[in-house]
């Protein structure tokens, strides 16, 4: 199997399809749990398939923290390094699963001149994947107001879980073919409107799970005067209306602009998840929509987030949400 999606890269690569610019880099990190040792080689074959140079740590995984991929000091220092490399363009998660949190204290206490190097590749530079990168994406929009990319996770592209499609939209920014990505909202009817029907903001948040995990730390989430974005895997639609009501009585949801309800996966319980976020809608003084494709199912299409976003209103219910690359990124 893995030799047949070696040929799919060698054909792709051979098509030019969306190819990146001459000498584009990516660092490759593991800041959560470990991925595929075998699917390293691939990882690299794919990215050099659409014009990328992977540049992976020796050593990223080890049985050294059999809960992570690695040590925190190895996984931590990994991702300065890639936070501060002056010769890539984004850094690509392999997957996710949990630990990113245990890195931040070790950026909190970066020196002074390193912290620097960070907010100097503000726009630059993107952080790419979701699930537990939500920690991250959190932490470098509060603390450098970075814009980053929730997407979906190099292991998951090579173990054949993501959508083709999902994957062309992707190509389709990183190689900078797009500027931009189009999507289509349903709005949840609350009698809430907005001047002229657009909404012009910011696109922050994730995963629900981790959005709470932040409260009260220095990787709070700030959705003040943004969109915020919710996705995640709540086999209990119950327990998805106490995460909600938290979200709520913690102030994260003060001056928000708008709610986008991702994809939420929940087993067997359709009709009452949708009772949860019409019942929710109604107890806010905010747009609420729907918004199908981004989050843990097989469909994951990049979503651009601290960026400037665009709602529109189509006609009745339908909308349009039109999310703009990093501008610096993309004049790259």
């Amino acid at each position: 199997m893995r030799f047949i999606i070696y040929l799919f890269f060698l054909l792709v690569a051979s098509t030019g399809t969306c190819s990146a610019a001459p000498d584009t880099v990516f660092d490759i990190i593991a800041p959560s749990s470990k991925g595929s040792e075998l699917n390293l080689q691939l990882i690299e074959d794919y990215l050099e398939s659409i014009g990328i140079k992977a540049n992976i740590p020796e050593n990223i995984y080890s049985d050294a923290d059999p809960l992570y991929s690695n040590t925190d000091e190895f996984r931590a220092e990994s991702l300065v390094k890639a936070l501060t490399n002056q010769n890539s363009i984004a850094i690509w998660c392999t997957r996710g699963g949990r630990g990113a949190s245990r890195l931040i204290p070790y950026l909190e206490k970066l020196p002074d001149d390193v912290k620097k190097k960070i907010a100097q590749n503000k726009g630059k530079k993107i952080l790419m994947g979701f699930s537990d990168i939500s920690v991250l994406h959190f932490y470098l929009q509060n603390r450098y107001d970075w814009g980053t990319l929730h997407s979906p996770m190099l292991d998951q592209i090579i173990d054949n879980k993501i959508s083709q499609d999902s994957i062309d939209k992707l190509e389709l920014l990183i190689s900078g073919y797009r500027n931009n990505i189009k999507f289509n909202l349903k709005i949840i009817d609350n009698g809430v409107e907005f001047a002229d029907g657009i909404l012009e903001s910011k696109v922050v948040g994730g995963s629900i799970s981790l959005i709470r995990a932040s409260i009260g730390t220095c990787w709070q989430i700030d959705a003040k005067d943004k969109i915020l974005f919710l996705e995640e895997v709540e086999p209990d639609p119950a327990l998805l209306e106490l995460s909600l009501e938290h979200l709520k009585q913690a102030h994260i949801l003060d001056k928000v602009q708008a709610v986008i309800f991702g994809d939420i996966l929940c087993a067997n319980n359709d009709q009452l998840l949708e009772l949860v976020k019409n019942k929710f809608a109604q107890s806010v003084n905010f747009p609420v929509f729907r918004l199908q494709g981004i989050g843990h199912a097989r469909n994951n299409y990049p979503l651009p987030l601290n960026t400037r976003a665009v709602i529109s209103h189509i006609r009745g219910n339908d909308f349009s949400m039109v999310v703009d690359m990093p501008v610096e990124w993309r004049r790259r």
